[in-house]
């Protein structure tokens, strides 16, 4: 009878794996879009119960109206700033194609001379620098070609790509509000885990996400709204360049210098120092520093006082190298949503990390 339950039970963990694998395999292509629903989901579950609570809403009622919300605050704006960069980038394109297309190596050589005539450096270096620049014209005018082709070609695509995934998100979202309760309550049934250690994944995830995400766009919106409104002092389109320092802002270290180094280097050429000397003070000192050296870990802090998470979870969501290494990596692998992928990613490995080590506590060497 043992020898008979054990080919079982190695027969149903064989069908366990096989069906685990062709679920992934079938849904494949939307597993980005329902992982990405998820976050969001988790992040603002609270929401969603207290908006249920307090209109009497139907379980159904409340997640369309939090689906609705989420597309209005955070989907429809970020699509709006991608369609408006396509714009931007095509005209970008078509300019910087004419220009080019009048540039010779002569030209070229002239642009550099008046361009070195301002570094630091002595005149003999001064000359084989210039040198350089005139053996190396030609491939200097290709390369500026093929990087505007490949920009065109990547925001353009990714606009596309990004709003149907947005649209699929926005769907799984209402299922994720009406049945998170019901999913998470057969989840803890199917693991094989204790219950308490379901319920601190779990809860682990719901905090860590709500406090990534929260952070993440609290910080975001305060730097663009800065610029922006900076933009707007100095006469320039306030509302473009907020938002795309507010996109920018979701990588960690260069973040918002993305666009305001292009838009001093764009200033001094037109001759206007004041300006770019300002929107330089404005980048390091405001955004830089203040922004994201002083008040993000301050946001963080109260963010993860408030989900009622511990010193893990602050100290996963402060931790600088991981934040930094997971959301690149999150960049690389599924491109602009991996910056929310990355970190939450990292902090669930963590996570998984700390329950094999409350688990078998008695076991490990600590010596």
């Amino acid at each position: 009878m043992r020898e008979s339950q054990s080919y079982e039970e190695g027969f149903l963990i064989i069908l366990l794996l096989l069906a685990i694998g062709g679920l992934i395999w079938l849904f494949n292509p939307f597993l980005e879009a329902l992982f990405f629903a998820m976050i969001i989901a988790t992040a603002s579950y609270p929401y969603f119960q207290r908006l249920q609570k307090k209109f009497a809403y139907s379980p159904s009622t409340a997640a369309g109206v939090m689906s609705a919300l989420i597309f209005i605050g955070v989907i429809a704006p970020v699509t709006y700033l991608l369609v408006e960069i396509s714009l931007q980038v095509g005209q970008l394109y078509s300019h910087a194609q004419a220009w080019v297309g009048q540039q010779d190596a002569e030209s070229i050589t002239r642009l550099n001379s008046s361009m070195v005539a301002y570094l630091p450096i002595s005149e003999s270096t001064q000359v084989q620098l210039l040198e350089q620049l005139r053996e190396h014209s030609q491939k200097i005018l290709s390369f500026v070609q093929k990087t505007t082709v490949f920009l065109l070609e990547g925001v353009l695509g990714t606009t596309s790509s990004f709003v149907t995934f947005l649209g699929l998100s926005v769907f799984a979202l209402f299922f994720f509000y009406r049945d998170g309760h019901a999913i998470a309550c057969h989840l803890k049934v199917l693991s094989p885990l204790e219950n308490r250690f379901d319920s601190m994944i779990m809860s682990r995830f719901s905090s860590l996400s709500s406090v990534l995400t929260l952070s993440v766009l609290g910080i975001a919106v305060l730097q663009g709204v800065s610029f922006a409104i900076l933009a707007w002092l100095l006469g320039l389109p306030g509302m473009f360049i907020g938002m795309a320092v507010a996109v920018t802002s979701f990588i960690p270290i260069v973040g918002a210098a993305l666009v305001w180094i292009p838009l001093v280097v764009y200033m001094a050429v037109q001759g206007d120092y004041i300006s770019a000397g300002i929107v330089v003070f404005w980048g390091v000192v405001i955004t830089g520093f203040v922004i994201d050296n002083i008040v993000r870990p301050v946001l963080i802090n109260r963010l993860t006082k408030i989900m009622g998470g511990g010193e893990e979870q602050l100290a996963v969501a402060n931790h600088t190298l991981i934040t930094v290494l997971s959301t690149f990596a999150g960049l690389i692998h599924f491109g602009v949503i991996g910056l929310f992928f990355g970190p939450v990613i990292a902090a669930m490995a963590i996570t998984i990390f700390d329950v094999y080590e409350e688990m078998h506590q008695d076991r490990l060497d600590r010596s």
